[in-house]
């Protein structure tokens, strides 16, 4: 059997399968293990509480004024949570050393999170998908990634 470590990964939510075939060629789907990164669902108010650190409501002289001063904490909230998602593919790919890794990571952060690996588990990245398919249910991914499986067993 051919198996691999099957990681979709979007910014606020992980899933790893374990993909293989049965003996009589079926492609099965296992669930080893999910995690939600509970930063993404945080809203930016929430974040930035302090009352008295923030202006007024603008008048109407200067309208077009901010109300707040710009911290890029949303810039580096999303950095945070490719690093912490690039720590999680890395540790599954360690956890796992015999499977072949295949990724489905959401496409405005697959190159990111993709430079953010070590070299080693990078090199270990048999099929990349840049798409979002974290809320995709099992048939649906068996779907996307069983020709790719069948392509493999064959080659080797």
């Amino acid at each position: 059997m051919n198996s691999k470590l099957l990681i979709v990964s979007d910014l606020g939510r992980l899933k790893a399968y374990k993909f293989d075939t049965t003996l009589e060629g079926t492609p099965h789907l296992e669930l080893l293990e999910e995690a939600v990164l509970e930063p993404a669902h945080h809203r930016f108010a929430d974040e930035v509480t302090d009352l008295a650190g923030r202006r007024g409501s603008p008048t109407q002289r200067n309208w077009g004024a901010p109300l707040a001063d710009d911290h890029n904490i949303q810039l580096e909230t999303r950095r945070r949570l490719r690093k912490e998602i690039a720590g999680h593919i890395q540790r599954l790919a360690q956890s796992h050393p015999e499977l072949g890794v295949w990724l489905a990571i959401q496409k405005e952060i697959n190159y990111q999170i993709l430079e953010t690996l070590p070299g080693v588990t990078r090199q270990r990245i048999e099929n990349n998908l840049p798409c979002d398919l974290v809320k995709a249910g099992k048939a649906e991914l068996v779907k996307w990634f069983a020709p790719h499986l069948a392509r493999r067993s064959v080659a080797h």
